[in-house]
């Protein structure tokens, strides 16, 4: 029920491609079994069970040949290459169709049959699945990963009912003209499948260097597998089980070949064989297969195969006979691929996704290639054995049997002792993961069974808070809260306890509140506020919350104040008085818990909370350290550093803790009103992250953003970060409002950060629309500034001369203004060079940062490539502009202008420091003070100047050093 839940959940595009590919993988599956069985009868009825095993071999050979050329780049798992590839199958097997005969068929055709159905199951289907994981994400592959692999096994038992009906009829050969007509039905649906175009490009664009870095890590995946003592087990499994189920495979059909020569009536009896094993193996993957997992967990059940096998086996030694042959293939044939495949891949999880993605390939191709391969060569070698002897036709029989039948045996009762002995392994995996701080996000856990859960317990007695944590976090994403000790309450680390707490609360526990109440006496103060707001959220007491109110803690009074407040069991006037003595008394600590405690609230609307959350932020400046001390005064106040280190985990100056729980609070409740708050708050990087996604969170922010960014009563620094934060929200609403600033914004340094914006959105989104011809217009501009800017060089370079004028240097020997001018010019020409290259790969979709760097190279031949990238990808009319500024040629043929020239047009045209330089340049050289442009009826002077430039050097410097200065010890 829920695979088919989550595939009524999903857009229509999905479900329309799910089912194409279920339809797919169904007629595939089907095809594959019908053309199986006709295989077996075929070739069992005419040629010696001897063969089988060359034929294995031929198998694996070929098959190691596939995978080399898969891995040296012959691809062809796109959806035309999967369509592309039935067909091909459709013509092969009809060609082996009309080379068989009833009357009698050439061995080398029953031989290229064999090898041909082998080899066909595992290259159609890699294609199939590679193109399924590049369609889909993660989260879409757990939700319709099982409807579409129902298809393969319901694909099974239809097509074994499909042969048993096709016998009854006809021939053997038909099945293999019923096997070609699926196959092209096939290529349909997979035709139709269409991935987001997105996701293709992507893929098409990362397969060159994924490719590269598979091929180049084989020998060190080999290293890590062998320095892996858990990876050696799991493959050691998958050795011996492969080893095992061949043995049997080859035993069944020798002992069948034996009993049915007639190729119809061996088709007839194998038909039926795989119609019940195929639906024993559905049922095991549908019901049997969860159920063990959920009842034992993924350990446990990898015993019942081998067992099973084992015990079938035993019968096969005892008998000799072909009951016990089939009993032994139809466990194969049921729980292979279902049970055993399944427990066997869970095994691999609990492993970090960078050791399992370089391991697994290597555990397939030698566990299962491997695997046929030594079985192969171990029949060849007993059949050889048996001939030498010169036995009779049915002592050969009756001696190969019961040989096969001991050494299946052997191998069972060697995967069984494999299994017993990775135990140890699987939960020396689960602890290494705790003590690495948890599992990958990416993981998709299992069940835990016994062993893995009292690992977790183990993990919450250690004496390291992060294995403590993870051990929680684990828990807690198994919807295990119940099993987590309340005494852990006790537990000295702070972060443990409070996450303990919000973990009891979630789960809506009330067996911890005898020992939160204790809790009022623990020394962190913030844990005893945190352990009465959990309390309260699961067992509200009015008189125990009064009682804390008058109690001497005013940090536990302020969190009872507020759940008295919620709850209607203060008096307003009363209530009013109380908070106002909070934010009088400017203690941190305090006015924090206050923020938290109505945090705890939720979104319920309250007027009186949101006031009060906005007084917070805006009287945080006047919060200083403060503590509280238990009821017998046996805990002494924490001052200065001590104090905030130990109530808010790192050095925080007051306001900037206060600011940061209001942002939290103001994020949970969401109110319009809390906007112009929040946006004052980008000005401290402190803050900027917290604030961001508060703001993401309230509806309509983006358009109180895009008013604010044109504010230029804000300072530059909030309005800078606006961007930023309106990417969050809609990308295609965020990128139209964005670009209508891009060439209005007077601001240099809000304009670039609107650019930034607007190449986040399109690197997150290639395919988002933006309009060209404000991204052109853009280009124009900086282009002509980047000319401008170099031509100013130009003209200051004069001044660096070796015989400069007189009248440059007379004023002061070392130039100090005139370097500071020729600095910054230059630097904001790269910056300027920097904005075009953003603009460039905003209009023509390419990564112009590689082209960037390469401009910057060193190597005169790097360099050449990316100018001929250049221009190539960049069409007229900026493609000429664009060369002369990053190539070698001048940006503008004008005549080269004077050093005075040049500050008269900076002093017309620049702003900002570089004109107050230029200004100050103007007064040394001795141009007339109606150019300089006087703010002043006074005029100007190399002091006044000089003043405004320290004076505008000190606030951009507090500007960039007032993140360390914050968090500097009072």
């Amino acid at each position: 029920m829920s695979t088919l839940s989550g595939l009524l959940d999903v857009r229509p595009d999905e479900r329309r491609n799910t089912f194409a590919a279920f339809a797919t993988l169904l007629c595939v599956t089907t095809g594959h079994t019908l053309l199986e069985t006709g295989r077996d009868a075929l070739f069992l009825a005419k040629m010696p069970a001897s063969q089988l095993p060359w034929m294995y071999l031929v198998i694996v050979v070929c098959a190691l040949g596939l995978a080399q050329l898969a891995r040296l780049g012959a691809k062809a798992d796109s959806k035309i290459g999967v369509a592309g590839a039935l067909v091909f199958a459709t013509l092969i097997t009809s060609g082996f169709f009309a080379f068989t005969s009833d009357r009698g068929t050439p061995p080398w055709v029953l031989y290229g049959l064999y090898v041909w159905s082998g080899l066909f199951a595992s290259w159609i289907t890699v294609q199939f699945w590679t193109l399924l994981g590049r369609a889909y994400d993660a989260r879409q592959a757990k939700r319709l990963y099982g409807f579409v692999g129902a298809g393969a096994v319901l694909g099974a038992v239809v097509g074994a009912f499909l042969a048993r009906g096709a016998l009854t009829m006809y021939g053997p050969r038909t099945m293999l003209l019923l096997a070609a007509a699926l196959f092209l039905i096939g290529a349909f649906p997979v035709a139709m499948h269409v991935p987001p175009p997105e996701v293709e490009e992507d893929v098409r664009e990362s397969e060159p260097s994924a490719e590269k870095a598979r091929r180049s890590s084989m020998s060190a995946a080999v290293t890590v597998l062998w320095e892996n003592a858990f990876a050696k087990r799991v493959l050691g499994i998958v050795l011996v089980s492969t080893i095992t189920v061949t043995l049997a495979d080859f035993l069944f059909k020798s002992q069948l070949a034996a009993r049915y020569p007639d190729a119809h009536e061996l088709g007839t009896w194998l038909s039926t064989f795989y119609a019940v094993t195929n639906t024993v193996a559905l049922f095991a993957q549908l019901v049997l297969g969860p159920w063990i997992f959920r009842s034992i967990g993924v350990q446990r059940a990898l015993f019942f195969f081998p067992l099973l096998m084992l015990g079938a086996a035993g019968g096969v030694v005892l008998t000799g006979g072909v009951l016990a042959a089939v009993i032994l293939k139809g466990l194969d044939g049921s729980l292979r691929h279902s049970l055993h495949k399944t427990s066997t891949e869970l095994l691999l999880v609990p492993v970090p996704d960078g050791t399992r993605e370089r391991i697994k390939p290597i555990v397939d191709l030698i566990g299962s290639r491997g695997g046929q391969a030594i079985a192969s060569i171990g029949i060849l070698a007993l059949v050889a054995i048996n001939g030498a002897i010169g036995a009779g036709a049915g002592a050969t029989a009756a001696l190969g049997a019961s040989t096969i039948g001991a050494i299946v045996l052997t191998f069972a009762v060697v995967w069984v002792a494999l299994v017993v002995t990775i135990r140890r392994l699987y939960l020396d995996v689960f602890r290494e993961t705790l003590k690495a701080g948890g599992l990958s996000g990416k993981a998709e856990l299992p069940e835990l069974d016994l062993g893995a859960l009292e690992t977790l317990f183990a993990g919450l007695n250690s004496s390291r808070d992060v294995e403590v944590l993870a051990s929680l976090e684990l828990l807690a994403e198994q919807h295990r809260e119940r099993l987590i000790p309340a005494l852990i309450l006790y537990h000295p680390s702070r972060d443990v306890v409070l996450r303990s707490l919000e973990l009891f609360t979630q789960r809506g526990r009330t067996d911890f509140v005898s020992i939160a109440d204790r809790l009022d006496g623990h020394p962190d103060r913030a844990v005893a506020a945190a352990a009465l707001r959990a309390r309260t959220a699961v067992a509200p007491d009015r008189a125990l919350l009064e009682e804390r109110l008058g109690g001497t803690c005013d940090q536990v009074g302020a969190a009872a104040l507020v759940a008295l407040m919620a709850r209607g069991w203060i008096d307003p006037d009363v209530a009013h008085e109380k908070v106002n003595a909070i934010l009088r008394s400017g203690a941190a600590d305090i006015a924090c818990e206050l923020a938290r405690a109505i945090r705890d609230l939720g979104g319920a609307p309250d007027p009186r909370f949101d006031a009060i959350l906005v007084r917070l932020a805006r009287d945080a400046n006047k919060f200083t350290d403060s503590a509280c001390a238990v009821a017998d005064g046996s805990i002494k106040p924490l001052e200065g550093t001590a104090l905030r280190a130990a109530t808010w985990g790192a050095v925080q100056a007051p306001d900037i803790a206060v600011r940061l729980e209001v942002a939290r609070a103001m994020a949970v409740r969401k109110n319009p009103d809390f906007l112009p708050v929040l946006v004052r708050m980008l000005d401290r990087h402190e803050l900027r992250a917290t604030a961001r996604l508060a703001i993401a969170e309230i509806d309509g922010a983006i358009d109180f953003l895009n008013e604010a960014m044109s504010d230029e009563k804000l300072p530059r620094n909030v309005r800078a970060q606006v961007p930023r934060t309106m990417s969050l929200f809609d990308p295609d609403l965020a990128a139209r409002l964005l670009l209508l600033h891009l060439n209005t914004q007077r601001d240099g340094a809000v304009r670039f950060k609107v650019l930034r914006a607007l190449v986040r959105l399109r690197r997150a989104l290639p395919k988002l629309r933006l309009d060209d011809s404000v991204l052109l217009r853009a280009a124009e501009t900086t282009l002509s500034h980047a000319a401008e800017l170099r031509r100013w060089g130009a003209g200051l370079a004069t001044a660096d001369s070796d015989q400069p004028p007189s009248s440059l240097v007379s004023a002061d020997p070392l130039r100090a203004a005139h370097h500071l001018l020729v600095d910054l010019v230059r630097d904001k020409e790269v910056h300027a060079t920097q904005r075009l290259f953003f603009l460039l790969e905003l209009l023509y979709g390419n990564d112009f940062e590689d082209i960037a760097r390469g401009l910057r190279s060193k190597n005169r031949k790097t360099r050449a490539s990316s100018l001929e990238l250049v221009e190539n990808l960049v069409r007229p009319p900026l493609r000429a502009r664009v060369l002369a500024l990053v190539g070698d040629a001048p940006v503008e043929q004008a005549p080269s202008v004077s050093y005075e020239e040049v500050v008269r047009e900076i002093l017309k045209r620049g702003a900002g420091t570089m004109r107050t330089l230029a200004e100050y340049r103007a007064v040394e050289i001795g141009i007339e003070p109606e150019a300089i442009g006087a703010r002043t009826s006074n005029p100007p002077t190399i002091e006044s100047i000089g003043k405004r430039l320290f004076d505008r050097a000190r606030d951009l410097l507090n500007t960039e050093t007032e993140g360390a200065t914050s968090r500097a010890p009072a």
